[in-house]
């Protein structure tokens, strides 16, 4: 949605505009607006063009892009709205994480807590420093071998295609646990209840069992990291959620640079909620007091995405729209921060990476290198 919307003011400014800075504005709001409309979080897109989309920014940008937002946020809603009057067309949001709201707890998590969530951000910081250092490295080996080629560019894509639709098969197929949906005590809130129906009985009773990996595999990526943040119970085992985590992490890795639009905002976030709730479920295990596992679901998925792609404060404030849980601000404030400075020590983030290595393009950095150290 952010490519799409910088592609739609790319294509507006065009007409109307030949002044250069004019035409980075415009797609600096047609970026805001790509986010705002994905994930119903105006704030949050706005964030993102100034911390991501804008080469320089002004008072005139910071209001032409709120003004953008909120006219993007009300179409959606106008649209929704008529979706639901002549029935569901699918207007809405496109990736709801659902509110976040804990049964029985007056916080959702301890102070002491912070110190975990901090370890988080240093090992997602180390998740997203190899994933990006690996994907760079298969780039290199894609543009020399793969991308001079049409057809070597779409052979790549149908034999990628095969082997993700034939692992995403197998796995779920090979895995032959069946684990017991869990009985409705009282505890469960109305959206809880509507995720336990959905969980997918691959090869197990309908409406007693689920099959885990299947229930993560064959659901969309908005539907997964739903299970993975809202079911607080032990829903997903630490077999199932490591070996979905290496799955995905790796397809995620490989998969992004082909020549399909194949983001990198949602694959992280999926497998950083895997990586978080699997965090979640050992330290639940040795210490019972601590915070529900789905806590540190959204805190991994925030540690993981931030460690590839560095962003702080657009990030933080996209979450917290999406969640809707403002008690969330200060671990993700230093669950981000931390997976930023930890993957700093080692490479760039991953969109830099690929904007060095396109060809023909030039990009000043934020900062010029010293050079004061070689002269004496």
């Amino acid at each position: 949605m952010v490519h799409s919307g910088a592609v739609v003011a790319t294509t507006v400014s065009s007409r109307r505009t030949k002044n250069d800075k004019e035409k980075r504005d415009f797609v600096a709001c047609g970026a805001a607006a790509g986010v705002c409309t994905a994930f119903s979080a105006p704030i949050g897109g706005i964030l993102f063009s100034l911390e991501e989309g804008a080469s320089y920014w002004s008072p005139s940008l910071t209001w032409r892009a709120f003004f953008c937002s909120m006219i993007a946020l009300t179409t959606l809603y106008v649209l929704n709205g008529i979706g639901s009057a002549f029935g569901k067309v699918g207007f809405n949001k496109l990736f709801s994480f659902g509110n976040f709201i804990f049964e029985g707890r007056e916080s959702s998590f301890a102070v002491y807590e912070l110190f975990l969530f901090f370890i988080l951000g240093v090992i997602g910081g180390l998740i997203g420093a190899i994933f990006n250092h690996t994907n760079e490295m298969i780039t290199h080996w894609r543009m020399k071998h793969i991308n001079y080629s049409k057809t070597r560019r779409f052979l790549e894509v149908m034999c990628i295609s095969t082997i993700v639709s034939l692992v995403s098969f197998l796995l779920p197929l090979a895995w032959v646990k069946c684990t017991p949906i869990p009985e409705d005590d009282g505890s469960f809130s109305e959206s809880q209840l509507e995720l336990l129906d959905d969980l997918v009985a691959f090869r197990c009773v309908e409406g007693k069992e689920y099959n885990e990996m299947a229930s993560l595999i064959f659901t969309d990526a908005g539907d997964a990291i739903r299970f993975l943040f809202h079911l607080h119970r032990h829903t997903f085992s630490t077999a199932a959620l490591v070996l979905f985590f290496l799955f995905y992490i790796t397809l995620a890795v490989v998969v992004y640079g082909i020549a399909v639009p194949s983001g990198l905002f949602v694959p992280s976030l999926l497998s950083g909620a895997a990586f978080g709730r699997l965090f979640g479920n050992i330290a639940k295990n040795l210490h019972p007091g601590l915070a529900h596992s789905n806590t540190y679901s959204l805190i991994g998925a925030a540690a993981v995405l931030g460690g590839m792609a560095r962003m702080t404060i657009s990030l933080t404030v996209i979450l917290l729209e999406c969640t809707g849980n403002e008690q969330f601000v200060l671990p993700l404030m230093i669950t981000l921060m931390t997976a930023r400075i930890i993957g700093g020590l080692f490479n760039d983030d991953l969109y830099h990476i690929h904007i060095h290595l396109k060809k023909g393009v030039k990009f000043l950095e934020t900062e010029l290198k010293s050079i004061t150290r070689h002269h004496k």
